[in-house]
Parts: structure tokens; sequence; C-alpha cells
């Protein structure tokens, strides 16, 4: 498993760190009560029943993902969380004393879930989606920590973040959480079914949906306005989930979309990658059938999102081909870097797998190049991304394949590969690609804006922190009597 799959699934896991600069001047004048120590009564030895729950509910928010970079030590953090401004590594989740939670009781596990405060009051970053996990239950929280504290201890220390100053300093999120933070535990909707409560409560909360499928604001926390409309992470493209029948899912029938969050493969419509091929992988094929139809019950409820350039959907464009057949037996068909031509690029590298037409095979498992969300789309990031990353996808009976080309072909073959699909299989309307395209798809997609803007004024901004910090400090003693 690459870590750019693993990263681009995981997008608050490095928008939050783009979050710290947008809260940094709010901070200084924010209280974090939430970090004062609580006392707790002792609590009561876990059952197997709530240990079994909670290895359930691991898996549906997908703790494995962010907590573990040797497949060997699950959950032992490590996992190193790349983003513009430096490195965020996932902790250690095990029940290990020293480098672990074992140390960690039910309240402090909960705070850390509910509000985002680590065991010594620290501020977590918002790359841990405490921003959705605050609405779980208090039952699920420890349940989840139950079935944590059931593992084997493992200690293995987790790296030192990487980051530079000022935004190494946690008490700088307390201004991101006063603009993007609403804590609170998830309540029903009595108006509402209770599969359609359901499917709120694992699509808004465990799932944490939202983190990779919404547009960021500004400050970096989620659009809510544009709930569900799409994102752009790590290089990928989280794609539109809203029921809008053309710029969303409301053209799949409800056994489909349930198909793919099984299996991550819906013949015609869709094939899984990247970031959702893993969750998938670690999280949603073992879902229940009835929690699959819930999380179903509700996308299908959100209201829909149209881009007005969008003409009809992704998995409507592109036929079959047949120019690869005209070159057989014309021209030298090649691998190697020395070739040139889209066709020859596509005959020597693709049609083996995908046939010639671009058909792919019978069942999907090298999927059709045409009636393929990849490809018929607008933007071709997700498209570049699996030409050089290739896609794994393992389900419970079966796995999907294909090597990455990155270091196979250069940035210019790899743009005229794509050209050629686009314009042979894909969306007319798309843009042609270009070599420096594929570069900035190599190194993690487009840099964000905010990023781009930060560095030189950090260390302004820092002193627009302490201006501020003395300020207030100066005005509150000028109050005090004497």
């Amino acid at each position: 498993m690459t870590a750019r799959f693993r990263l681009a699934c995981q997008l608050p896991r490095w928008a939050g760190a783009l979050a710290l600069a947008a809260g940094m001047v709010h901070g200084a004048a924010v209280a974090t009560p939430a970090a004062d120590a609580v006392v707790a009564a002792p609590a009561a030895a876990p059952n197997a029943d709530q240990i079994t729950r909670g290895a359930y509910l691991a898996k549906a928010a997908d703790c494995i993902a962010c907590h573990t970079v040797d497949q060997a030590k699950p959950f032992a953090g490590g996992y190193p969380l790349a983003t513009p401004f430096g490195t965020i590594y996932g902790p250690n989740i095990t029940p290990d004393k020293e480098t672990g939670i074992g140390n960690w009781s039910d309240e402090d596990f909960i705070r850390a879930l509910h509000n985002g405060i680590g065991k010594n009051g620290e501020h977590l970053y918002p790359a841990f989606p405490y921003a959705s996990f605050t609405k779980l239950s208090r039952d699920d929280v420890l349940a989840i920590k139950a079935y944590l504290f059931s593992l084997p201890a493992i200690q293995q220390k987790t790296p030192e973040n990487k980051l530079p100053f000022p935004l190494n300093q946690r008490w700088i999120l307390a201004g991101w959480n006063l603009f993007n933070f609403k804590p609170g535990e998830w309540q029903a909707d009595p108006a509402k079914s209770a599969e359609w409560n359901r499917g709120m409560y694992l699509v808004e909360g465990l799932a944490h949906c939202q983190e990779c499928h919404t547009p960021r604001n500004l400050t970096m926390g989620v659009n809510s306005k544009r709930a569900f409309a799409g994102a752009q992470l790590g290089g990928w493209t989280a794609f539109n989930i809203t029921p809008d029948p053309i710029s969303g899912v409301g053209g799949w029938k409800d056994e489909e979309l349930t198909q793919y969050l099984k299996t991550g493969l819906v013949p015609g419509k869709a094939s899984a990658a990247g970031g959702m091929a893993e969750a998938i992988e670690h999280s949603l094929q073992y879902l229940s059938d009835a929690d699959l139809k819930a999380i179903v019950t509700y996308v299908r409820s959100v209201p829909p999102i149209n881009d007005l350039a969008d003409k009809k959907p992704r998995y409507a464009w592109g036929q079959p081909a047949d120019d690869d057949a005209d070159l057989r037996g014309v021209a030298a068909v090649s691998v190697s870097s020395n070739a040139s031509g889209g066709a020859e690029l596509f005959s020597g590298n693709c049609a083996s797998c995908h046939s010639a037409s671009g058909s792919g095979v019978v069942g999907g498992y090298y999927p059709s190049l045409f009636s393929n969300s990849v490809v018929g789309t607008r933007d071709p990031g997700n498209l570049l991304m699996v030409i050089l990353n290739g896609v794994q996808r393992r389900g419970k009976d079966d796995q999907a394949f294909m090597p990455g080309f990155a270091d196979h072909l250069d940035d210019a073959q790899i743009a005229t590969l794509a050209n050629y699909v686009l314009k042979q299989y894909g969306h007319a309307d798309a843009p042609a690609v270009t070599a420096e395209l594929v570069k900035t798809q190599r190194q993690g997609g487009p840099v964000s804006p905010l990023a781009s803007l930060l560095p030189p004024g950090l260390a302004a901004a820092a002193l627009i922190v302490v201006f501020i910090l003395f300020s207030l400090l100066t005005r509150r003693r000028r109050k005090q009597p004497t």
C-alpha cells in the first residue's frame, strides 16, 4: 500500500494543517476550558460484546489508516501525513503505556474524540477528524477504546511532527476551532426514519465522509453550504456524491451505490482507486448490509449540488475505439521510454489489460475506459494519478491491481498517453494534459493558494499573535483596580 494512496483518503488528515494558519490570528483570545483535567470514577471492565462492537466501529471509522505505517504493527502509529507545511505523524494508539495510550482513562479518550484535546490538555491537529467524531455517542467511543485496549501493546515511539514555527504551536488551534468546530454528540431526528438516522450518524460522524467529499472554506474547515459536492485532496478528486443526476450520483441505482461501497467496482459506472479504494479495503467493505443501505439512504437525502459546466454524468462519456487494431502490424509497438505516440503508448502499456477497444474485461476486473467516472470527468487529475500510481484494492475474496507507470514513463509521455485516453474514451471537453500538469500530480497535486502565500508571512503572523496577546494582557491589567 503506497503512501500516496493513503494520503489521498485522509484529507482533513492534511487539510487540518492548512487550517492552523487560518486560526493563528484568532487563537490568542480563545480560552480552552476543555483542556482542564477531568477526574473520573474508575471505569467498568469491558466485556466481550463491547470489544466486538468496538472492533466494528473502529473499522467503520477507518482508524487503522492513519495509525499504521507497518502492517505487522497495527495501530502502532508512525504513518506520515504530508502537508504543504510539513509532516504530521499518526500516533501510537495501542495500549502501550510508554509510547501508546495505555495510561489514558475513559475520560481522556472521550475528550480526544469529542473535543480534540489530548491527555495532557494539548490541542490535537484537525488531521485527526474530531470535528466529525464529536458526534459519536459516549458508548460508541468507549467501545472503540475497549477494542484498542484489547489489542497487544506495541512499543513504538511516534516521530516528532515536522512543522515550522508557529504552526508547531498547538494552542493556535483554538482559533481554528472557533470558526470550524462545533462540539456535541449527534441527536436523532424524530421526524426521520431509523434507517435515515443511522445513515446520518455514519456519514456525518463515524465514517466522516465530509472530510474528503466536501470542499474547504477559506479557513480550511468544511464548507457546509457545499456539503458532499466534491473536493481536491492530495492530487485526487473525491467526487460529488450528492443526489444531483448530472454532477453527483443521482443516476446511480441504490444497489449500485451499495455495491460500490462494498466492492469498489460497478461496471459501467466506476472503479475505486486511490483513497477511496483504501477506504473500501480497510473500512467500508466490512460494514453490514443494513449500514451500507443506511448510508445510501442518507446520501440520497442531502441537497443536490450541480456544476453548470457538467453536461452529462461522468460515467456517460466515451465509446469503444479501433485505431489500436489499425496500428498493429504497421508500426512497432513498444512499452519502452522511446515510445512517443499516444496510440503506441496505449498499445504497449494499456491494451493488453483494457483491451484494444478500451472495453476492459468481462466483470470489470480490468475496467472499461469508457463509461468510467475517472476518464469521463472534466478534471484529468484522477486519471493521471491512476496512471502514475496504479491501483491496488483488496476485497474480502479478491483484489484489483494495476501497476503504476511513474517510474516507467516520463511526464511528457504520460501527458501524451492521458490525452489519447481522454480523446478516445473520455470527456470530450476535458482540457489538454501537459507535462507540467503531470509533474504537479507526481508531487501530490496543486499547492493550496493559502500554502503559497503563508510561508513568507509566518514570522509576521507570529508577531501579530504576540502583539494581540500583549494588547489583551495590557488592557486587562489596566482594568484591574490598584
